[in-house]
C-alpha cells in the first residue's frame, strides 16, 4: 500500500505525513470546489476577463463563447476536479483523474503570472526597481502550491492504482 494508506507502523511521522497529506487533499478539493461555483456568477465571469482574455492558453475560449459561458465552463471544470479529488479515500482511479485535472487548471493559472496585466507592481521609490506581486499575483502564486498538492495526489493515488492491480496479476509461464 501507499505510504499514505500503510496503518502497519503507526509513528508520529507517518500520522503527521498522513494529516498533511489529507489537509492538502481536502485544502485543494474545497478550493477547486469553491472557486468554481464563483465562476456561475455573472461578476466573477466578468472579474476574470481580463485574465482569460490575455491568455495564450485559453483565450480562444472567447472565439466561440461569450463571458459567462466561458467561466461556467472553466467554473464546471474546476467543480469535477473538486469533486473527484475528494473521492480519493474510495476511489484511487477517481482521484488520480481529479488530480490530473486539477493539475491541468493549475499549470493554466500559473502561466497567468506572465500573461496576465497588472500581475507584477513595480516600485521605484527607494531608487531601486522592485518588482512585487500585485493583489492578483498573491492569489495566483498561491496556485503554485495547489499544484504541488494535486501532484501528491496524482503520484499517491497511481501507486494505490498499480499495488491493487499488481495484487490481482499473476504471471504463469
Amino acid at each position: 500500500m501507499s505510504d499514505i494508506e500503510n496503518d502497519t507502523e503507526v509513528s508520529p511521522s507517518i500520522s503527521m505525513h498522513k494529516l498533511g497529506f489529507y489537509i492538502s487533499l481536502y485544502g485543494v478539493a474545497i478550493t477547486l470546489l469553491w472557486i468554481g461555483v464563483f465562476k456561475f456568477h455573472p461578476d466573477e465571469a466578468h472579474a476574470i476577463r481580463g485574465i482569460i482574455s490575455s491568455s495564450p492558453l485559453i483565450s480562444w475560449l472567447y472565439g466561440f463563447l461569450d463571458i459567462h459561458q466561458a467561466s461556467v465552463l472553466i467554473g464546471s471544470v474546476e467543480i469535477v476536479a473538486g469533486i473527484l479529488l475528494a473521492l480519493y479515500p474510495i476511489s484511487p482511479k477517481a482521484s488520480l483523474a481529479g488530480g490530473i485535472i486539477a493539475s491541468a487548471v493549475f499549470l493554466t493559472t500559473i502561466t497567468f503570472l506572465l500573461s496576465a496585466p497588472g500581475v507584477l507592481h513595480i516600485s521605484s521609490s527607494s531608487g531601486n526597481i522592485l518588482p512585487f506581486p500585485s493583489l492578483l499575483g498573491s492569489f495566483l502564486f498561491k496556485d503554485i502550491v495547489l499544484l504541488g498538492a494535486a501532484l501528491c495526489v496524482v503520484a499517491d493515488s497511481a501507486v494505490q492504482i498499480i499495488e491493487k492491480n499488481s495484487e490481482n496479476f499473476e504471471f504463469n509461464l
